[in-house]
């Protein structure tokens, strides 16, 4: 090996000091660059495929499925349930990311539960009008013609696999499989319940009640408690429990016509997972919209999410959207599906960029623009939820066109 010469060492020791001088500073630009990769929000979409591919590329572009679900965690999949056509989650969609679970790399151990609460009494809950049972034909246009929910779970349970199962959920009184509850080791024997809460807004000074499901699982028997885990002999066991939120996006109202709801999709789909019945307070739905105050239920979701349950992530699955209405059979086919971990970020972009260009005289459907849903997004964001500036947004996208699969450009980048 030859030696180094004086000039060699002086310019490699030089540079080493210079490297030595400029540690410091760089590590207090990896602290900062950190501080602000966290402060940012990622929204994930699939654009142009089948229902299956655009939710496979999704999940895939956030890292995989084994990102957000270990081997024996409970995913609880909460569809939009409450009406026929697009009003309902595509049950495709759904069972995409079901397929996506199941798929999980290193295997999956746990099991799926498909949970939603339609507001109506058991026996009008389970006829032709609902998910569950959706009734073929005219019910499940704009959606998948296959397959109702009840029609999907029977679907695994004949492939093998029964740890796939739906749980209803209805009101106490609505169904006697439900009570009322302080925890798992409280609820009787062959019961589901509701564990209860209160929240005062400072939006409009109402207490609203809140809530939370604890479900007898029919595959394991543990109880599946959405805000503390899975409970099994007195117990929990450390297994953890994946809420996936699926909601559909859809004008809440009529053609050019804002009501007090605006578009809907991941913010409005909360009020299908509390219950309504209670003593004190009003109900989710009665906190803003009874009378008018969006920002009321925005900051009641926040405090849900924030302080009750914990969602993983949101999947909106736009496959059809409702920019009529959620049953007025015109409506856009826009085969689009957005992930995020918040539903703020998500219904910013996703009523941004889907739903506003399939009709920009309706508004009320952009989030820029002072409306009901902007009012709505802004409670929830008041109470640390997401973001509307789309300086924080990065957006990831892939389009799926056939024969013109490519991967778009991330809008945004920071250093």
């Amino acid at each position: 090996m030859s030696s180094l010469t004086r000039r060699q060492f002086l310019k490699s020791s030089g540079g080493l000091v210079a490297a030595s001088l400029l540690l410091p500073y760089q590590r207090i630009y990896n602290s900062v660059l950190s501080r602000i990769q966290e402060a940012l929000h990622h929204v994930y979409v699939a654009r142009n495929g089948t229902p299956v591919s655009n939710v496979q590329e999704v999940v895939a572009l956030a890292g995989g499925i084994q990102n957000f679900v270990d081997f024996d965690d409970v995913v609880v999949l909460k569809p939009n349930g409450q009406w026929p056509l697009q009003g309902y989650t595509h049950t495709e969609c759904l069972k995409a990311l079901i397929d996506v679970v199941l798929s999980r790399p290193g295997g999956f151990g746990g099991e799926v539960i498909v949970i939603e609460h339609v507001h109506r009494t058991e026996s009008e809950a389970l006829n032709g009008n609902y998910c569950w049972n959706m009734s073929p034909g005219a019910n499940r246009v704009n959606n998948w013609p296959d397959m109702n929910y009840f029609e999907m779970v029977a679907y695994y349970h004949n492939q093998g696999y029964n740890n796939v199962n739906a749980i209803p959920l209805f009101d106490v009184g609505q169904s006697g499989a439900w009570v009322a509850t302080t925890n798992p080791a409280s609820l009787p024997a062959g019961k589901h319940g509701w564990v209860r809460t209160t929240y005062t807004t400072t939006a409009n000074g109402r207490t609203v009640r809140l809530s939370h499901p604890i479900l007898r699982s029919s595959y394991s028997g543990k109880l599946i408690d959405l805000q503390n885990g899975v409970w099994e002999s007195g117990s929990y066991t450390g297994q953890q429990v994946r809420l996936m939120i699926l909601p559909t996006l859809n004008n809440h109202g009529s053609f050019n016509n804002e009501d007090y709801a605006g578009p809907t999709s991941a913010i409005k789909s909360h009020l299908g997972i509390v219950e309504f019945a209670g003593d004190s307070g009003v109900d989710l739905h009665q906190v803003g919209y009874s009378p008018q105050q969006p920002d009321a239920v925005g900051e009641s979701v926040g405090q849900l999410i924030t302080k009750v349950i914990s969602p993983t992530f949101y999947l909106t699955c736009a496959e059809y959207t409702g920019y009529r209405s959620r049953t007025n059979p015109t409506a856009a086919h826009t085969r689009t599906v957005g992930l995020c971990t918040d539903p703020v970020t998500l219904d910013y972009w996703m009523c941004k960029y889907v739903m506003y260009p399939c009709a920009t005289s309706q508004t009320f459907m952009n989030p820029d623009n002072d409306n009901n849903l902007r009012k709505t997004l802004l409670g929830a964001h008041g109470m640390g939820v997401g973001t509307l500036d789309e300086a924080e947004i990065v957006l990831h996208q892939v389009d799926l066109q056939p024969f013109k699969r490519s991967y778009l450009p991330i809008i945004r980048q920071h250093p």
